[in-house]
């Protein structure tokens, strides 16, 4: 007996018999059966896979540079004219100085690797890689991936 044309199925056997549970029918199939199949199966595989959502932590350091970043903006705002020998040091220490003098003098650890990131970031940006509060930060960063990673 033979199986009527269909696109979806051929024929298996080699005598002609109907294709049994255990043989796989080999032929033409739907793309769209087959993709309707696998994207039914990805929700089910991505939750199981799925990495559980952090809570972000706060992070010192960069709650500290962040300070330093908005008021150091402040004092980059002042028109140049504006700013002489004589009111210079009032208008630091009005705008990003106490920010500046805390990651020098009581730079605060990091406690993630948004962190030690930041604290590059903030050493490269400012072109002080010889300057306390760079060192500092740098320090804290190194702190931090030897605390937590065993670097």
């Amino acid at each position: 007996m033979r199986f009527p044309r269909n696109r979806n199925r051929r024929r298996l056997g080699t005598h002609g018999a109907s294709p049994t549970k255990n043989q796989i029918i080999i032929g033409r199939f739907s793309r769209r059966t087959i993709l309707v199949g696998a994207i039914a199966t990805v929700p089910a595989v991505g939750a199981a896979t799925a990495a559980p959502q952090q809570v972000p932590v706060s992070d010192p350091l960069v709650d500290a540079m962040a300070a330093y970043h908005a008021w150091m903006a402040d004092f980059m705002a002042i028109p140049e004219g504006q700013i002489t020998r004589d009111n210079e040091e009032a208008l630091v220490t009005a705008t990003y100085g106490p920010a500046h003098d805390r990651l020098w003098h009581e730079c605060p650890p990091a406690t993630s690797l948004r962190g030690v990131a930041e604290a590059i970031r903030y050493t490269l940006r400012e072109n002080c890689i010889l300057c306390s509060p760079a060192e500092n930060t740098l320090e804290s960063a190194l702190a931090f991936l030897v605390r937590e990673h065993g670097l």
